[in-house]
């Protein structure tokens, strides 16, 4: 059983998005799920979790994502529309150039590289990356990468680091709290499948510069 129903979620997602709640900022928020774990012991390693989850009900604007894909899959990664294509001539020529490397590492959501180039991404990329919790993702070994791209463009992680919590993106504050619990129910579900819920201590939702709220739970 869930440790939380849908219809939970939705009330609690209501009331962080309340005016009261959540002031009207000058740029679209997004929503967060938290989660915080008990009797674990993270440096032990008890928990670690890095899950992509494909949100259910994704927001208008997508994640963005830059592709190193290999000379086969140009075509296809061109059709998903990614935010940023990189052949692996145009990344080398990246090497020594720290403004324009952070700026990718900014701007971007989801690395997907080539196995080819996974390397030079690590060399190139990595010092960027690294510091912003931002991983590359190997792309398959397939021609046809589009389906694989459109999936990251509406997909959210869950990662844990040296304290028991995640910090999960559920969607906007544009987006209906019906939707949004269907993505954070999404989010549960996949946390659930790899930690027992009796170690869930506590979650909430808020937004960007909201009030956090807490989730009741069983």
């Amino acid at each position: 059983m869930p440790i939380v129903g849908k219809d939970i979620i939705e009330s609690s997602l209501k009331n962080s998005l309340s005016p009261e709640n959540n002031p009207k900022r000058n740029f679209v928020q997004s929503v967060e799920l938290i989660v915080t774990f008990k009797d674990v012991d993270m440096k032990k390693g008890d928990l670690k979790l890095r899950e992509i989850i494909v949100l259910p009900k994704p927001p208008e604007k997508p994640k963005k994502v830059l592709v190193v894909p290999t000379f086969q899959q140009i075509e296809y990664a061109k059709k998903a529309e990614p935010n940023v294509i990189l052949t692996r001539e145009e990344l080398q020529k990246l090497q020594g150039n720290k403004r324009a490397v952070k700026k990718l590492a900014r701007q971007n959501d989801w690395f997907l590289i080539s196995a080819e180039s996974m390397s030079l991404v690590g060399r190139i990329l990595g010092p960027a990356l690294g510091p912003r919790g931002k991983f590359p993702t190997p792309l398959p070994n397939t021609a046809d990468i589009t389906e694989y791209i459109l999936r990251f463009k509406r997909s959210t992680i869950v990662k844990t680091k040296d304290q028991p919590q995640t910090q999960t993106f559920i969607g906007l504050e544009n987006q209906q709290p019906s939707d949004l619990a269907e993505n954070a129910i999404a989010v549960l579900n996949a946390i659930e499948s790899k930690v027992s819920p009796s170690k869930i201590r506590s979650i909430y939702v808020k937004t960007t510069m909201g009030k956090i709220i807490k989730v009741p739970i069983r």
